[in-house]
């Protein structure tokens, strides 16, 4: 039997990245706050597929979860990751029993909450796909588990982890995705961490070297956007449409009551979590951040109001099956990407405070 005693705090709707803070509090005795850490990568990203459903779809992250998330971190806080995916259950486990046994925690993604017996809710009742989780320890019988909604160590049947574990995640992971996180040399700086890895995504949203992300990926919608109608059965656009709105929810993807008989019940605009990056921006930046980010959270809160008015009509043209409407979208979009532009250029400030220090050291 093995188990790693980490310190563990809850985080809800926040699992990708929970079980990082929790390493790096186990190693350095303090914590990197994590809605922090997860809303700082706010960006914007136009993907087409002509062959997917739907063959638009707008993501209001940099990034995706999941390895590019692991990877965007990895320098900044200090740490090497050993990760697999697409095995064998067995030979997965046994690969994450090394690692814990050299006391190595490592994250599990891609589970189905359907097979996890302490989420009592879910369990056995409803498939909830994609949720994180951190392995902290293993005997015969269990794996021991670190979750974000939970308080303390939990326990997974082996078997349980193998259904929970068996499928592939809407293309973000193969089935039995597992992060060893080394963390051997962690960066003790947390404002440093934040400010610099806030900064890098700010300068990637405003200077992207591709032209379907950040400004450039906005400005190619605007373009876009007036042709879909043409191009697109209504179908395809009901899709695209019920992909944006189920996209832009703050706290987690989920599609408004108005249009789903579903409901989570939890508090969830639809302003593609600007009001939770700007919450957290005026949370913490006496703390970990600089003035600047005051500045960045007004026009947050404004770019997440712009986006609930954006969500607010696609609401009604699917209600309606009304799909001709765009111009009367492309002034939102304009004054979205405007009001964007001007949310993430104080982030960009740290670069330049960095710049300085090290010409200050030079001289």
């Amino acid at each position: 039997m093995k188990i790693l005693k980490i310190p563990h705090q809850l985080a809800d709707y926040l699992c990708p990245i929970n079980g990082l803070c929790d390493i790096y509090e186990w190693k350095t005795g303090n914590r990197i706050p994590d809605d922090l850490l997860f809303y700082s990568k706010a960006g914007f990203q136009l993907i087409s597929q002509k062959r997917a459903t739907p063959p638009k779809m707008i993501f209001f992250g940099q990034s995706s979860i999941g390895k590019r998330e692991y990877n965007y971190w990895k320098n900044l806080i200090g740490y090497e990751i050993v990760s697999n995916e697409g095995r064998t259950f067995k030979t997965t486990l046994k690969e994450i029993q090394s690692l814990l046994d050299n006391d190595v925690p490592t994250i599990l993604f891609g589970l189905d909450m359907y097979h996890l017996p302490y989420q009592q809710k879910f369990y056995h009742e409803c498939h909830i796909p994609g949720h994180v989780v951190l392995m902290v320890g293993y005997d015969e019988k269990n794996v021991y588990v670190h979750d974000n909604s939970k308080i303390g160590v939990q326990t997974v049947p082996v078997d349980n982890l193998r259904l929970a574990w068996a499928n592939d995640y809407i293309g973000i992971s193969k089935r039995n995705a597992y992060f060893g996180i080394d963390m051997k040399s962690p960066n003790h700086d947390i404002s440093h961490i934040i400010q610099q890895g806030i900064s890098r995504n700010a300068n990637l949203y405003l200077n992207a070297p591709l032209g379907f992300i950040g400004i450039k990926g906005i400005s190619k919608f605007i373009k876009e956007f007036p042709s879909w109608e043409k191009t697109f059965s209504e179908e395809e656009l009901k899709n695209i449409y019920l992909h944006f709105v189920e996209y832009s929810g703050s706290v987690l993807p989920e599609l408004p009551h108005e249009l789903s008989n579903h409901n989570s019940g939890i508090d969830n605009p639809h302003r593609a979590s600007r009001d939770k990056l700007a919450a957290a921006l005026l949370n913490y930046k006496s703390t970990f951040g600089t003035p600047h980010w005051e500045e960045a959270a007004h026009h947050f809160q404004l770019s997440g109001a712009i986006i609930e008015s954006i969500v607010s009509g696609f609401v009604e043209d699917i209600q309606h099956q009304t799909f001709t409407r765009a111009d009367r979208y492309i002034p939102l979009f304009e004054k979205l990407k405007e009001v964007e532009r001007e949310a993430f250029k104080p982030l960009l400030h740290t670069q330049e405070i960095d710049r300085s220090k090290k010409a200050e050291l030079i001289l």
